[in-house]
Order: C-alpha cells, then structure tokens, then sequence
C-alpha cells in the first residue's frame, strides 16, 4: 500500500469499486457525516450468536449501544477505574524482578508480559475480575488464541470479495474454529453473567459494568442487549489485550534502539518523581515527552495498519476536494496515511520531538511542515475508539514504571528485524527479550 500511494498519490484504487486515501483532509468527510456514514460489511466475522457488537454495528443499532456503554469510558469513570489498572501494573512490576531473578542473564520477553498485564487489566474492568496472566503463565492461552484469530480474520477479509470463495473458507473457518470459537464464547459469557449479578459495584470500584446495569434491555428500543453485551465484551477483551501489547512492546523497542529519546523520556520520568508510589494515571497525563513517545509509536507502527473503509452514499460525496461515486468502499489507509513523507518529515524515523508542544524546548522546528490532521490512531467522530483514554493510560502508565524501576537493553539479536512482523488485523510482535537491570539507588 506504501508503494501504490507514493506511485499514484493520496487517493489509490484498490479493487473495482474501492479506493483507499492517505489526505488527511478525508478524515472529516469519511467520518464525520452526519449521518455517519456505514461500515463496509465485508470484513465483519458473524458472531455466534449473531448480536453485533459496538465494534461492527450500524446506524441506530450503534447509536444506542453506544450511548449505553460511553459512560464507563469517559475521563471520569477512567479516574474511578485508575486503583484497578495501577494495581495490575503493581503486579506486573513484581513479575518482571521475579522474572529477571529466575533467568541467570536478567534476560526476559517484555512482549509477553506486556500481553499478560494488558490481558489483566482489560479482563478486570469488563468482567470484574481477571485472567490472572500475570500470575501464572496464560494456562488459557489467550493472547495467542486472539492474534490467531486475527490471522483467520484477515485472510477471510480478502476472501469475502471473491465468490465462491467467501463462502467455501467460511464454512471451513467457522467448522476448523467452532471448538474454540465456542469455548470463548461460554467462558466469557459465564463471567458476564457473574459479573452482571454482582450488580452496580460503583461505591466500591468502577468498570466497564456498574454504568451499565439497569439498561440490559432486549427489546432493542434502548439500552443493549444481553447477546450484544455479551458479543461487545469478548470484542473489547481482544482488542483491549492485543492492542497494548503491540504498541508497549514497539515502543520500548524503538527507546532501546534510539538512545538519545530513551535518555529524554528516563530524564523525564525519574525527575518528575519523588518515589515509585507518586507514579500513576493522573500524574503521568502531565509528562509530555512521555505522551510524545507513544504518539510517535502509534504513528510510525499503529498495531492495527487497516483502512477503516466505510461505503459512500448513492448519490455520491465530496471527499477531500475529490468527488467520489455513490456505493464506493473508501477509507484512510492509517499506515500509509501516518508514514507517508506526503505528510511527514523523516516519516520513517523515531522522532517523538514532533509531537511536543513548539514551545517545548525539544521541540525540533523541522517537524513544523509535518500534517499532524493525518494523524488520529483513533479515528475520530462517534465511531472512534471507545477505550482511547483507557489505552493510553495504561500505556502512560506500564512504560513509565517500567522506566522508573529498570535500566533496559536489548539482549543480543533482538535487534536485528525487528520491527519486520505480519501484519493481519493487527501486527503480530515478537519475543522482546531485553536484560533488566534494577535501576541504581
């Protein structure tokens, strides 16, 4: 896709009645319509029990889920929520010296425990309790299971367009897949149901949950559903579990490879705070290098390099200055539209000075042409991201413990490819095995 947009420019055709664009100025017409404008259909894997959830569902149908669910991530159900993510960060923290101790070299695969603390926290806040893969070693294996699940996803994505094709994979898909399509479906499922019948914890802790109780309503007029809550709860816990994994693992791994920006951000961190204890959601939001790394993450390696296509309407639209024909599949390639030297300076080098505020004194002025309107790792408009504020507080959090208590290096031979992964619905990262040393009193 890379190739095509810097051969053909920022609208490239992709398929017969598909185009991709990397112009930023396509965000505001592709996904700020009102009406919004409706998802492509094809990439949508049926549910088994055929409730949408946030994630796939259109028009009114997504309006109102949304609407019942926005409560429970919005800035102040996220500060309710902080002792609960803290606390597994406390215990991820623990694992890595337990880790480092057992290995005779400190050597450890920070991806992997990423993927267990990230599993911990979005497991927690949507069924009230976690997956308990920080304290012992994914015996479900999940994390594997969901970026599996992603493979199959993405190869039936392509299929879909081909006929018979879509239908001949599908079925194999869904026979190969049911075993453990439905062993998730009935876990998951079973802890939606314990946790619905704890009730509203909200005097004692916040989740997902407690804002939601007493607008379970099946008759789809408002509220949501018991089937959607429960397809809607299995879809945040895998994009809440890969998502953070990938994009805490790249992170660390482009600090560790640019070690002027690692000296930055550790300067940052271990001068902001007395002691371990004042390190936490709120007093890391006011770290901006900190915030300017992990945007720069986002940019140059988002975990999910997809284009968010959505269909244009049968009269037609205006797109960026650009008419585009009625029925046409469009969306912004984030990838491309992010690492593109259309829109960027050094657009493939680590630069997190670029996303500073230009009266920060490490700011660099050679970023002030960089068209920062391409950059929403989010999207934006009533479709956008629902956990954006919860990602970021848990990436804010996990990368600056980790910091503060650690001296990191790559061990020998990570280095090399690394940042070369599968990409499916999401990328696909690999063992990180950096050496952690306790960080010197």
């Amino acid at each position: 896709m890379d190739r095509l947009h810097e051969r053909y420019g920022n609208v490239v055709r992709v398929g017969p009645d598909e185009l991709t664009t990397i112009s930023s100025g396509a965000w505001r017409d592709l996904y700020l319509q009102r009406p919004q404008l409706p998802k492509d259909p094809h990439p949508q894997t049926p549910p088994l029990n055929g409730a949408d959830s946030l994630f796939t569902a259109n028009g009114s149908t997504h309006q109102r889920m949304r609407r019942t669910l926005l409560n429970g991530f919005n800035d102040r159900a996220l500060r309710a929520q902080s002792p609960i993510i803290e606390s597994h960060t406390d215990l991820f923290i623990q694992r890595l010296r337990l880790e480092a101790a057992k290995s005779a070299d400190g050597i450890v695969d920070l991806a992997k425990f990423y993927g267990y603390a990230a599993l911990d926290i979005i497991s927690d806040l949507t069924y009230g309790e976690s997956f308990h893969g920080l304290e012992g070693d994914n015996e479900h294996n999940w994390i594997m299971g969901f970026f599996l699940g992603a493979k199959f996803g993405a190869v039936r994505n392509h299929l879909s367009y081909f006929y018979p094709l879509d239908r001949i994979f599908g079925f194999l898909f869904l026979k190969l897949t049911a075993k453990i399509r439905a062993r998730n479906w009935k876990y998951t499922a079973d802890l939606v149901t314990k946790r619905l019948e704890m009730g509203d914890l909200g005097s004692t802790r916040s989740d997902f949950v407690s804002p939601i109780i007493g607008n379970i309503n099946d008759t789809k007029e408002k509220g949501i559903t018991r089937n959607e809550l429960n397809t809607h709860s299995l879809a945040v816990t895998i994009a809440g579990s890969q998502l953070p994994t990938v994009a805490l693992a790249t992170a660390t791994y482009l600090l560790l490879t640019h070690p002027v920006q690692l000296q930055r951000l550790l300067s940052e961190i271990r001068s902001s705070f007395q002691s371990e204890a004042d390190i936490n959601i709120a007093t890391t939001a006011d770290l901006p290098y900190l915030a300017a790394v992990i945007d720069e993450t986002l940019r140059i390696h988002h975990p999910t390099p997809i284009h968010l296509p959505r269909i244009i309407p049968s009269g037609g639209l205006q797109v960026d200055n650009q008419w585009i024909p009625g029925n046409t599949v469009m969306g912004i390639a984030m990838h491309t539209a992010q690492t593109s030297p259309r829109n960027w300076t050094e657009p493939l080098a680590f630069h997190p000075e670029r996303f500073l505020a230009p009266r920060h004194e490490l700011y660099d002025a050679r970023f002030d042409h960089d068209d920062k309107e391409a950059f929403k790792p989010f999207s934006i408009g009533t479709r956008n991201c629902i956990g954006g504020k919860v990602f970021l507080a848990e990436a804010r959090i996990l990368l600056a413990r980790t910091l503060w208590n650690f001296d990191l290096s790559l061990a020998p031979g990570t280095r090399v490819n690394w940042m070369d992964q599968k990409a499916y619905l999401v990328f696909e990262p690999k063992p990180l095995c950096v050496s952690l040393v306790e960080k010197a009193l």
